[in-house]
């Protein structure tokens, strides 16, 4: 592996400037491609032209990673508040006993499922599915979009962080519509389909969670 140094040079592809650029490695803060967080002090490429990053050398990844894994200790969103609810439900649905301060063990569930089971690339279209059926649903009824919002805060170890870091960068989400998306598919698996396998193994987690 070619390892790089402050002042080298090349040419990358510039989503800026749409086009084949020159570029020159420097050291910089980098933030996250979702604004919460950045990474401090990495050697990266940047373009000549509109000096926006636009090459990170294999030496930098791991700082990278780990600065992204660091933050993502802790997790926190303002989501529509009718997710939280669905999460509520689902949680409710597996167990009397679940209370909203399980809503980590069930996200926790999750990441790790779809991580390591290749389970991100359906996720726009569960929500997709989701958002469409609510909408549905708000029409029959005659109702308006809810506007209220409820912030999800969650502290989690670094396995379940490293889970949520491979989720946003398979799927290119932000945190926030990610953590949408995950609500939608345990909506789907949980209320819908009462899928036997996943409300077991939740049932199993509950249990050793209370």
């Amino acid at each position: 592996m070619k390892i790089f140094f402050e002042g080298d040079t090349g040419k990358a592809l510039c989503e800026q400037c749409q086009a084949l650029v020159q570029m020159r490695y420097v050291r910089r803060d980098v933030p996250f491609s979702d604004s919460q967080g950045q990474a401090k002090d990495v050697l990266v490429g940047v373009c000549l032209g509109c000096d926006s990053v636009v090459a990170i050398p294999p030496q930098s990844t791991p700082a990278i990673r780990e600065a992204r894994k660091q933050q993502l200790k802790s997790i926190e969103a303002r989501l529509p508040a009718v997710y939280l609810d669905v999460l509520d439900a689902a949680m409710h649905a597996v167990s009397n006993d679940a209370g909203a301060s399980l809503r980590k063990l069930f996200l926790g569930y999750y990441f790790h499922a779809l991580a390591h089971a290749q389970g991100a690339a359906g996720l726009p279209a569960a929500h997709a599915t989701f958002s469409a059926a609510l909408e549905q649903q708000l029409h029959m009824r005659a109702l308006a979009t809810p506007a209220a919002t409820r912030r999800l805060s969650m502290k989690v170890n670094a396995h379940v962080a490293q889970d949520y870091l491979a989720l946003l960068q398979a799927t290119q989400m932000s945190q926030t519509e990610l953590l949408k998306a995950v609500i939608a598919r345990i909506q789907a698996d949980v209320l819908q389909a009462r899928d036997p396998a996943v409300i077991g193994d939740l049932q199993r987690l509950v249990h050793l969670a209370i």
